[in-house]
């Protein structure tokens, strides 16, 4: 760290000495104070503690201009409204158009922080410790600064510091500088600032600091890079202690084994997966959709997407992301069975329609997506055929395999059949004297016929088949025979003549 220049040490010194003749027990009070509550940071507390830091830089104090605080007070109101958790961008953009270097290219940088009621400057500048905030502190070319506080709905300061340059102008020559306070605020008053020298760690890892005069908790906290708050617990001191020289303070190191250092500001503490597989984390302050994508492995893209978002959607303090959705497996919608799907088997594998009132030839075909004329053929019918309910037609079908297997519900299954006959017919018992009438008369023309071989010839395709039907049928072969038996009658007739 580079020391202060001799000149700046000099002023300061001379300043801090004349408060303490102006006020000689405002020290000690201020030591003796610890219970007493404590203000809300102000902006002039922002300026002045940043002044502080870059003094011990060696680098001159910052100019304090109305442009900027202006815009810095703005800046804090807009993300107070809209509890923002990260900047609203384009400062140095915002700072030209608010008239800022006179139209000239100006450069700017901007700090913001958030906190609850009680929150203390330490504490603030501690947030401010990384590279890009320290900025205003350490870069010699910034040359004036503004600051702002504003409340948010939910009871949070926003807290902002501008830091700004115009470009080709050293700070002497170019902006005007403010000297008029903010009403009810005390003006800047750089205090004594002594640099942080580190100790060497003990053999747990772990640091004893020795608080020399003035060092701060922020400026302690910043060196080791560690928080005020992990300070005041590894001590054991309340946040209203007032820091003393002389104090020892135990600070752990990066390879401590005794204490543990907890998460630092800003980082992402990535949220546990829930019982559906959904990820939601919360937006804390100091987080971007950068950050967070980085610590969950997604892309910035996907964050866009799975919230509905645009890269110019402002984060707010408490939102909830969607980092992952559920693992959603959809549910199968099951398809109805068709017809045909739903036909099953009969004992001997084939499949039937069984006949309902007022169903038709042409009706069932159109239900299995068929042709008519395949039903008739099937079932040695034509046009002009009647069939009855309860009736069993044959399907000589191959039902489609079902997209998604279930339980079908049960089915009638029609009874096994022997495989159809040119002419269908039920199943009837002749009477013995006319087998025996017919046998005599096939015998003397040497026809040996027997009546099981004429049942046989006779037996039907399925027993269902409608007796009215049936009688028709059987009395063709009848009437065959009786034919034959005439012929015969005659034959013998005209042989005896």
């Amino acid at each position: 760290m580079r020391k202060p220049k001799r000149v700046f040490l000099i002023i300061f010194v001379f300043i801090w000495a004349c408060s303490l003749v102006s006020d000689p027990n405002a020290h000690a009070a201020a030591k003796n104070s610890n219970n007493s509550p404590q203000q809300q940071v102000s902006a002039y507390d922002l300026i002045s503690a940043m002044n502080v830091l870059r003094m011990s830089y060696g680098n001159p104090p910052l100019i304090e201009d109305p442009i900027i605080n202006a815009v810095a007070q703005g800046t804090a109101q807009i993300m107070a409204d809209g509890l923002l958790s990260w900047h609203i961008g384009d400062v140095k953009g915002r700072l030209a158009a608010a008239g800022y270097g006179g139209g000239k290219t100006v450069f700017a940088t901007e700090n913001f922080a958030v906190g609850s009621e009680g929150i203390t400057i330490d504490q603030i500048m501690l947030m401010w410790a990384d590279y890009d905030h320290m900025r205003p502190a350490t870069q010699a070319y910034y040359c004036h600064v503004g600051a702002g506080t504003a409340k948010a709905s939910n009871g949070m300061t926003y807290f902002i510091l501008q830091a700004a340059y115009i470009s080709g102008e050293a700070c002497e020559s170019n902006y005007p500088v403010s000297g008029t306070p903010i009403p009810g605020q005390t003006p800047i008053v750089p205090g004594i600032v002594t640099p942080v020298e580190l100790v060497e760690p003990d053999q747990d890892g772990n640091y004893m600091h020795t608080v020399k005069p003035g060092q701060s908790f922020w400026s302690i906290a910043v060196a080791y890079g560690v928080t005020i708050k992990d300070i005041l617990l590894w001590n054991n001191l309340p946040e209203t202690y007032l820091l003393q020289t002389g104090d020892d303070l135990l600070i752990a190191g990066p390879d401590s084994r005794s204490l543990v250092t907890p998460t630092p500001l800003g980082n992402v503490i990535r949220a546990t997966q829930e019982a559906d597989g959904r990820i939601v984390h919360e937006v804390q302050a100091y987080q971007n959709l950068s950050r967070i994508s980085e610590a969950y492995g997604v892309s910035i893209n996907d964050l866009l997407r799975l919230n509905g978002l645009t890269l110019e959607t402002p984060l707010q303090i408490g939102q909830s992301l969607i980092i992952k959705g559920p693992d959603y497996t959809p549910t199968p919608t099951e398809v109805p069975l068709s017809p045909l799907q739903k036909l099953t088997p009969a004992a001997d594998g084939r499949y039937y329609h069984t006949v309902s009132e007022g169903e038709n030839l042409q009706w069932i075909a159109d239900l299995y997506g068929i042709s008519s004329a395949d039903l008739m053929a099937w079932n040695y019918l034509n046009a002009s055929s009647v069939i009855y309910p309860g009736e069993k037609l044959l399907l000589q079908v191959t039902p489609p395999a079902t997209s998604l297997p279930s339980p079908l519900p049960p089915s009638e299954t029609p009874q096994p059949t022997d495989t159809p006959s040119p002419t269908p017919a039920s199943t009837i018992s002749l009477q013995p004297s006319v087998t025996s009438q017919l046998n005599a008369l096939l015998t003397q023309a040497e026809i040996q016929i027997t009546s099981s071989s004429v049942l046989d010839k006779i037996t039907p395709v399925s027993d269902q088949i409608s007796p009215k039907r049936s009688i028709w049928i059987l009395s063709l072969p009848l009437l065959g025979l009786a034919i034959a038996g005439f012929s015969l009658m005659l034959r013998k007739y005209h042989t005896n003549r």
